[in-house]
C-alpha cells in the first residue's frame, strides 16, 4: 500500500534553515545572541513576602545565576544543547536551549539576607521575604 506525503518544499526548507541558523548560532556563539528563549514563570505575593518559580527543565543547577539589586531580581542561565547521537530528521523543533535571563521588579521592599532558591525537578523557586521594618527607641532630649 502507498501512502501520499504531502510536501511543501519551499515553506519546510526555510522553515528548516532558519532553525538550523538559531541552533548554529546559539551553539557556537550563545552570548552573541542574547537570550535563546524565555522560560514559563509564576510570580505571586504571600503572607511572608513574594515567591518567584521558574519552570527550567534541562538546566543544570551549575548553569543558573540569581541576582537581586534593590527592587530587581535578575534570574540567568543557560540549557545545553542535547548531545548528537547520530543522523536523525526533527519532525518538530519545539524545545528552546542556549542562555536565557528573567528579570522581575519587586513591589515591596525585600530582606536580602532571608533569600532562598531551591532547585528540584526542573522548577527553580525563590523565596523572598518581606522586609520587616525596625522597631527603634528615641530618646527624647531637652532642648
Amino acid at each position: 500500500m502507498h501512502r501520499l506525503i504531502k510536501i511543501r518544499f519551499l515553506r519546510d526548507f526555510e522553515s528548516l534553515e532558519e532553525r538550523v541558523r538559531r541552533w548554529k548560532d546559539t551553539l557556537f556563539n550563545p552570548e552573541a545572541q542574547g537570550a535563546s528563549f524565555k522560560p514559563l514563570a509564576d510570580f505571586y505575593e504571600t503572607a511572608q513576602g513574594l515567591v518567584v518559580r521558574l519552570d527550567l527543565a534541562g538546566v543544570a543547577k551549575e548553569d543558573l545565576s540569581l541576582s537581586l539589586a534593590g527592587q530587581e531580581l535578575v534570574v540567568q542561565g543557560r540549557r545545553q544543547p542535547p548531545p548528537p547521537v547520530g543522523p536523525r530528521r526533527f519532525l518538530a523543533l519545539e524545545i528552546g536551549f542556549g542562555v536565557f535571563e528573567r528579570s522581575f521588579y519587586l513591589p515591596l521592599a525585600i530582606d536580602p539576607e532571608g533569600v532562598q532558591a531551591f532547585y528540584k525537578d526542573g522548577i527553580l523557586e525563590i523565596h523572598l521575604p518581606r522586609k520587616m521594618p525596625q522597631k527603634l527607641q528615641i530618646a527624647v532630649k531637652e532642648p
